[in-house]
């Protein structure tokens, strides 16, 4: 089974270098970006809207959380 990550904030500085690290590491990586957001791999999310973390977060089904 793949292991999946999620990281908050992917679109940023350190946030597309936590996600290369995930994918060199043979992860799948799934990240939140806002003004960036490239759906499928950055979805688009408000973290101040707990409906839409909750409803990102049983897509990703991660093993991990990165904020």
């Amino acid at each position: 089974m793949a292991k999946t990550a999620f990281v908050t904030g992917a679109t940023g500085l350190l946030g597309r270098q936590v996600i290369r690290a995930f994918d060199t590491a043979g992860w799948t990586v799934v990240g939140t970006g806002f003004s960036r957001a490239k759906p499928p791999s950055i979805l688009k999310v408000d973290l101040e809207d707990q409906d839409a973390i909750e409803a990102a977060l049983d897509e990703a089904k991660p093993q991990v959380i990165i904020h």
